[in-house]
């Protein structure tokens, strides 16, 4: 089952939206009004959401626009796929800060036929689900190398961006992100070579 968040300022036809995703294999949630930027986001992780639908015209019940929001999510969660859900699109073309591809016409989820758009959530949610894996193996394989002591400088700073991206989205384990700099390791490899000459004097 595909995990798809919409934020919406309106609940009424949410729950008909529900059954008819969920005929085509797409669960759909979608969090209380009135939630802060910050709040989505951690709605978002806690909820595995995979794809996003934002309505445009969020206010009065948000504190922004839908493609305020998305700016915002895609600025913390990169690879999640967002899209404007609107049924004037010229207005939210006009804000410039989601493009075109990525603004969707109201009608798609009041269609008679629902199964061309729920191709393109799954298809995104899939493209995201990759993205993930592929960050994660090359996390793996900088770390090892981290660990080995061969890393390179350029390799540290992608090594700390992409502890911090897959912690942002709670793909992996929470470690302390000073951790991964070379100066703390430095640390306390010094502090452990310290210990070890203190052991070696000892009678």
């Amino acid at each position: 089952m595909y995990r798809v968040g919409f934020i919406d300022n309106s609940f009424d036809l949410l729950p008909d939206y529900q059954k008819r995703l969920q005929r085509h294999d797409i669960e759909l949630f979608f969090p209380e009004n009135g939630k802060s930027k910050e709040e989505i986001i951690k709605w978002i992780i806690e909820n595995n959401i995979r794809c996003l639908l934002i309505d445009h015209k969020l206010l009065p019940d948000y504190e922004y626009v839908g493609t305020d929001l998305l700016a915002y999510v895609n600025g913390v969660l990169p690879d999640l796929p967002c899209m404007i859900l609107t049924a004037y699109t010229s207005d939210s073309l006009e804000e410039n800060l989601v493009t075109e591809n990525m603004i969707i016409s109201r009608d798609c989820l009041d269609a008679s036929s629902l199964a061309s758009f729920c191709e393109k959530l799954k298809q995104a949610a899939d493209v995201f689900s990759k993205r993930l894996d592929l960050h994660e193996i090359e996390y793996r394989d900088l770390l090892k190398a981290k660990q080995e002591g061969i890393i390179t400088s350029q390799q540290e700073e992608r090594l700390e961006y992409l502890y911090k991206l897959l912690k942002s989205y709670g793909e992996i384990d929470e470690i302390p992100a000073e951790m991964l700099k070379p100066e703390v390791e430095n640390k306390v490899n010094s502090l452990i070579d310290k210990l070890n000459l203190l052991i070696s004097k000892e009678p």
